[in-house]
């Protein structure tokens, strides 16, 4: 008894806590053995259930969890041996007493269980295949999702592609079909034009289109429609335009002025001197926008006045012969008549046609004369080169008044020259100052001002 006192009342070597024999008499031995595992273990009684299953499984705790596995040592026989060994070593004086004292107990024979043998893998192996296993799960949704989006990408780029061919065919078509209207529309609209430019060419007698063809006034009408045909929209259309109002205006005039005479008066553009203004008309010149047409109307204008005054004139001779029977008739000039080309100037007992006379005073700028002076062809008056050609003299005159170089008929008219032929004549205001030189036959004249031709027809 003294020894088991002995053994209570020591401590064991590692301060550890230990069964009281009290205690431990009144249990058996499954509970002693228990007690002894909770007191090893540092279960007290505050210690919940789970505080109490945490404390006597630790090491079970501790080798269930991932890192522990992993840095888990391999045990071999000797290293359960010594670790055998040194328990038995450790275990307090106090379980020797316990044991002998609880030796008259009945003794439950409890059989030990064999722990299930676990077979881990090697840490570091283990470890690789998971990271492999899960590097290739992680990869196979990202290879998916990578195809996939390929496929929509090239899905894109087929559309577009697609898209673009189709925007291109009908852009090919659009332009094509636009082409094609523009070439067709502007074929119909040349052809259009041709047709009026046709039509309208057929109202002149010559090339240059300067005179009128009379047996055409007729089909003005025709032309119009033709000029309805062109769209109004085109520069053309206001170009054909300008020339049908022009030559409906001409024509307008034309027929008027034919009828103020016992015969037309201007035919396919030449004057017909023949024709006799009749008694009381008022012969005025109309401006037409076509030069030629204006030049001709002035022209016959002006022979029906000549005729006026030669009519009026030898009115006045027969009432003055009836008042005076001895006095001699002189018969009134022809429009035809051709001044004195021996004396100075025309217009003293000759057609106002030819002008006045040279005032007194006045000193004429003979000096200027595109043609040269030759008095011998000037004395030569019964020459038939100083005619005019019908029409010449009063088409010049017409000009010269709508440019405004005369006005009516004070100007100067003298003979300057026979050339090839034919008598050139000079016009000079009334003041004296040179205008132009003339040709009586062809018609051409020619002065001295900038920008006129440089060459004389001889």
């Amino acid at each position: 008894m003294v020894k088991n006192t002995e053994k209570n009342n020591a401590l064991p070597s590692d301060g550890e806590k230990i069964l009281e024999f009290e205690d431990a008499k009144n249990m058996t031995v499954g509970q002693a053995v228990r007690k002894h595992e909770e007191i090893k273990a540092g279960v007290t009684e505050e210690d919940g259930l789970l505080d109490r299953y945490i404390k006597q499984h630790r090491d079970e705790i501790e080798s269930e969890k991932y890192e522990t596995q992993m840095n888990l040592p391999v045990l071999t026989d000797e290293d359960i041996e010594e670790a055998t060994s040194a328990s038995e070593d450790s275990e307090p004086s106090t379980e020797v007493a316990i044991e002998e004292q609880v030796e008259a107990m009945p003794i439950h024979k409890v059989t030990p269980v064999a722990p299930k043998e676990e077979v881990l893998p090697e840490p570091e192996t283990a470890a690789f295949n998971n990271v492999e296993e899960e590097e290739s799960s992680s990869r196979k949704p990202l290879v998916i999702w990578t195809a996939l989006a390929l496929l929509f990408i090239a899905a894109l780029a087929l559309a577009f592609i697609w898209m673009r061919q189709s925007e291109k065919t009908n852009e090919t078509q659009v332009s094509s079909t636009s082409t094609s209207q523009s070439s067709s529309s502007s074929s119909k609209e040349d052809g259009a034009v041709t047709a009026f430019n046709s039509l309208y060419a057929t109202f002149f007698t010559d090339k240059e289109q300067t005179k009128l063809k009379n047996s055409e006034f007729g089909k003005l009408p025709e032309l119009k429609k033709a000029l309805d045909k062109i769209n109004a929209k085109t520069s053309a259309y206001q170009t054909a335009k300008k020339k049908y109002e022009s030559l409906e205006t001409a024509i307008k005039a034309v027929q008027a002025l034919n009828a103020q005479f016992d015969k037309p008066i201007i035919v396919d553009g030449e004057l017909d001197t023949t024709a006799t203004v009749k008694d009381g008309e008022n012969l005025s010149p109309t401006a037409t926008g076509m030069t030629a047409v204006d030049a001709k109307i002035t022209a016959a204008i002006n022979l029906g006045r000549s005729q006026q005054t030669a009519a009026q004139t030898s009115a006045a001779d027969t009432n003055a012969q009836a008042a005076a029977p001895a006095a001699p008739v002189e018969a009134p000039a022809s429009a035809d008549s051709t001044p004195s080309v021996g004396q100075s100037g025309g217009g003293v007992g000759t057609d106002p046609l030819y002008g006045i006379a040279i005032p007194a005073g006045v000193t004429l700028q003979r000096n200027l004369s595109r043609v040269p002076y030759d008095q011998a062809k000037i004395d030569d008056v019964n020459n038939p080169a100083w005619t005019f050609n019908p029409g010449v003299l009063e088409t010049i005159i017409a000009v010269s008044q709508e440019r405004g170089y005369v006005s009516g008929y004070n100007y100067i008219l003298e003979p300057v020259n026979i050339i090839n032929g034919n008598g050139y004549y000079n016009l000079f205001r009334p003041d004296g100052t040179y205008l132009f030189s003339m040709n009586a036959k062809t018609g051409y004249f020619v002065g001295n001002g900038s920008g006129y031709a440089d060459d004389l027809d001889y």
